[in-house]
């Protein structure tokens, strides 16, 4: 039996079951079905050498955790590098100095005996002895479920792994009921990847590299937010890139995955969020955004809606030239990507989307658009294998094979907006009034109560820039990550709730492009000074202010008592 953890340093489960696994084993099979998803060989190597584990580096004392093994994607090229490091040290090859360097998990009884023949062929290729194999395959991948095992004191240097990704929602019921009375409760949310990224977070010692292949929503999503407050300030995140799923599984996934290096901290009572900076200046930046945030609303609450692009799932058949696109042009709508976003407009490359949604958000039919669906038929075998589609098996599955994994709806889109990419260097704040569909990594600002032309100048004059430094994720690179979380957290005032004159010489200044003025109104506003304002606007905003001109001073400018 299983008792909920005690303890505010670790994930040990007080007890577990001898056979150390949850569920039945056709509860194991299901959850394998659903996300026994494994690595494509050249992405495990890189990740392998992004935290050091290398024939190179001397592994006599490292330990590697791998707590979901699959087919053995990360342990081969871990095996060949580990006896390559021993022997290029001159320690011998015995089970003294290798069965505790490596340690996996697998409750997955097939990928389990194919990971372990794998390995044991690894093993007889480099010469190791045929009896020492056979006990080093069976001691280094266990049938154990990571997420419930008891490691004691156990720690590891080196942790790798492309954690199963399933929402919670969707687990077999008795896997389901098990982790919920044996893990913490900030872990049993949103998707299972969570819990064993929380897990790894634990076991790791200090300074030790954690290499994760997964979606990117523990990173931002709101369902993750507990999570990050207890198990990221024990971390700083050194890298995370966005990755092609076709490039980096072996076999068709609907994903956004990230390839992200972590490092643990020495001690775990770090404050903070886990996200470097390198910033001299961040703690006064912080204390001026935590003023603006006490003065003012968040941006939503000020009437701003805000809304990522859909994500479509394979692009490749839904996104091209509308000459290449042999689909009837009612269903086509310009699309747009975050490099089309360029300093302060839209640069259109000339794409664009085909909507398979109707007005009233049934998918369109083979009979009203033939050419459509016969330009996607090309494209089946790998759109029916999406998650989108596998994840509602029965009914209606046949007809929906060429969904989107969001529905698209052009009235939605159509509207004026400002468009904001997800991964910025420098913030790239555009308006744009045709009609484009951004792509899901391009958020977009809705409003009826802010004039969208000032508002785009308010967050390009350095408010959104600022903020952000302050707040939003750091990548390596000095690049930020710009999710509707932070996005959100934008202070800003009520447009009616400024005085009449406030709004005339705003939308005076937006109109005349005068970039000078409205910087001097913006920083008036916020009580901040422009030189400090200007540091974080767009490059095209900073380019066009003009240094040599007189600047105002005063600290205030009227606002309603109601803010």
């Amino acid at each position: 039996m299983i008792t909920r953890m005690l303890g505010e340093s670790g994930l040990q489960p007080t007890s577990v079951s001898t056979c150390g696994q949850a569920g039945s084993d056709a509860e194991i099979e299901e959850l394998h079905q659903r996300c026994g998803v494994f690595t494509e060989n050249t992405t495990a190597r890189s990740m392998l050498r992004s935290i050091g584990w290398t024939d190179a580096a001397d592994l006599s004392y490292s330990c590697l955790l791998d707590p979901c093994v699959g087919d053995g994607a990360f342990l081969l090229p871990a095996v060949a590098s580990l006896i390559g490091s021993l022997r290029r040290t001159g320690a011998p090859l015995t089970r003294v100095t290798l069965e505790d360097r490596i340690s996996g998990f697998e409750i997955h009884r097939e990928s389990l005996d194919q990971a372990r023949s794998r390995i044991r062929s690894v093993l007889q290729r480099l010469e190791v002895d045929s009896d020492l194999a056979h006990s080093l395959v069976c001691t280094w991948i266990r049938r154990e479920d990571f997420l419930l095992r008891d490691f004691g004191t156990r720690r590891y240097s080196h942790l790798i792994a492309n954690p199963p990704y399933l929402r919670w929602a969707s687990l077999p019921l008795g896997l389901s009921t098990t982790y919920r009375e044996a893990l913490p409760g900030e872990c049993t949310s949103g998707d299972l990847s969570v819990a064993f990224i929380a897990r790894m977070i634990d076991l790791a010692a200090d300074g030790a590299g954690i290499a994760l292949l997964s979606p990117d929503r523990w990173l931002h999503a709101t369902y993750a937010e507990r999570f990050r407050n207890r198990w990221m300030r024990r971390v700083r995140i050194e890298q995370v890139e966005r990755v092609d799923a076709g490039h980096v599984f072996r076999s068709p996934v609907s994903a956004y995955p990230i390839v992200a290096r972590l490092t643990k901290d020495a001690g775990s009572d770090r404050t903070g969020s886990g996200f470097s900076s390198s910033q001299t200046d961040e703690a006064q930046l912080s204390v001026v955004v935590d003023g603006w945030r006490k003065r003012f609303p968040a941006i939503e609450e000020a009437g701003c809606e805000i809304r990522v692009g859909p994500a479509l799932g394979h692009e490749a058949a839904f996104v091209g030239q509308e000459e290449d696109l042999d689909v009837e042009k009612e269903l086509l709508t310009p699309y747009l990507r975050p490099r089309e976003i360029v300093a302060d407009r839209v640069r259109w490359g000339g794409d664009s989307a085909i909507n398979v949604y109707s007005a009233g958000g049934t998918l369109i039919s083979s009979e009203r658009f033939p050419r459509a669906l016969r330009h996607l038929e090309a494209f089946r075998d790998r759109l029916e294998k999406r998650a989108c589609v596998k994840s509602k098996p029965g009914v209606g599955q046949s007809d929906r094979w060429y969904r989107t994994i969001d529905r698209v709806d052009p009235k939605v889109w159509a509207r004026p907006k400002i468009l904001v990419p997800e991964i910025i260097r420098r913030p790239r704040i555009a308006l744009d009034d045709a009609g484009h569909l951004p792509s899901h990594g391009i958020y977009a600002v809705f409003s009826d109560a802010w004039p969208l032309p000032v508002l785009r100048d308010l967050l390009a004059s350095g408010v959104f820039g600022l903020v952000m430094e302050c707040i939003a994720p750091r990548l390596n690179g000095n690049y930020k990550r710009c999710y509707k979380q932070f996005l959100s957290r934008l202070p800003l005032p009520f447009w009616e709730g400024l005085e009449q004159r406030a709004r005339s010489d705003l939308a005076a200044a937006c109109a005349d492009h005068d970039r000078t003025r409205f910087s001097e109104i913006i920083a008036r506003l916020y009580e901040v000074d422009v030189e400090l304002l200007s540091r974080f606007a767009t490059s095209d905003w900073r380019a066009s202010i003009d240094p040599g001109r007189p600047r105002g001073s005063a600290r205030t400018v009227a606002i309603s008592r109601t803010i």
